[in-house]
């Protein structure tokens, strides 16, 4: 996975979790997740609750999760996906460097009656021993670290065996992206470019990111995100047409399940479909 180099930005800031879907997704976040209030992450639990039921599902063939695993949410916010998880008997643990945001977290495990632990921290260093969590989850995270290699090296090593990593990120084939608005097709402008845009953005247009202060930085090929996988440990790598193989009828369905065998199927639907989504399994 090839790293770019840094821009300026300050700490804090990551994108609206987006489940990746099958054609354009051009709809650009109105407002950083972990800037969310309470009101806001309560509003937010059953729409996290179904999500992690249909997430469960998916990973179930290659990953067996269940209560009372440890699960730990890399860019936890204010805990939302924790929340739904602990519900499900999970041992709800994560990291945020976001100070406001933990506050938050504090609130909704209380108002919802779970327990949450939710430590200031980046996924370039997670605070958590070697071999401690069964599994680990990031979505719509490593675009915006500053190392997201050593993001993937933390990840195998705090994972217990077997553990899994499951994760979404940008994708760098695909025209279509929703990490800013007015800019058609950015994915596919040269990285710095991306870069530059993205720190204009940040200073002198915030809300075409979101109003976050660590807008993405990093946009990745399917082929160097496998290899990185690879090299950080992970034995399995599963990609999104095979975690969502047999969830649809019809057409669509059977396209999505030939891309999960067909590299040509595969690569028309990689571009076609915004970002890109992986589990990575640790024997």
């Amino acid at each position: 996975m090839s790293r770019q180099p840094s821009v300026k930005r300050a700490a804090g800031g990551h994108s609206v979790p987006v489940e990746a879907q099958i054609g354009p997704l051009t709809l650009v976040k109105e407002q950083a997740t972990e800037r969310a209030d309470l009101e806001t992450a309560l509003a937010r639990i059953p729409e996290a609750e179904a999500f992690l039921d249909r997430q469960l599902k998916r990973i179930d063939p290659f990953f067996p999760l269940r209560p009372p695993a440890r699960v730990l949410d890399v860019g936890a916010a204010q805990g939302v996906t924790l929340t739904a998880m602990a519900k499900r008997g999970f041992q709800a643990v994560g990291v945020e460097p976001w100070a406001p945001a933990i506050e938050v977290s504090h609130q909704l495990a209380h108002a919802c009656g779970v327990q949450l632990d939710i430590r200031p921290g980046v996924a370039e260093s997670l605070p958590f021993e070697d071999e401690s969590v069964d599994f680990v989850n990031a979505y719509s995270v490593l675009e915006h670290v500053d190392d997201p290699d050593l993001a993937l090296r933390e990840a195998f090593r705090v994972l217990r065996r077997p553990g899994a990593f499951l994760f979404s990120t940008v994708s760098a084939i695909s025209p279509f992206q929703a990490e800013i608005a007015s800019f058609p097709l950015f994915p596919w402008y040269p990285p710095p470019l991306q870069r530059r845009i993205m720190t204009w953005a940040t200073e002198k247009r915030p809300a075409l990111v979101g109003n976050t202060t660590r807008p993405a930085i990093h946009w990745f090929k399917h082929r160097e995100v496998r290899s990185s996988l690879h090299e950080a440990g992970f034995a399995e790598v599963v990609d999104r047409w095979q975690l969502r193989r047999g969830e649809r009828d019809g057409a669509l369905g059977r396209v999505i399940d030939l891309a999960g065998s067909n590299r040509a199927v595969r690569l028309a639907g990689d571009v076609a479909a915004s970002g890109m989504e992986y589990l990575a399994v640790k024997h």
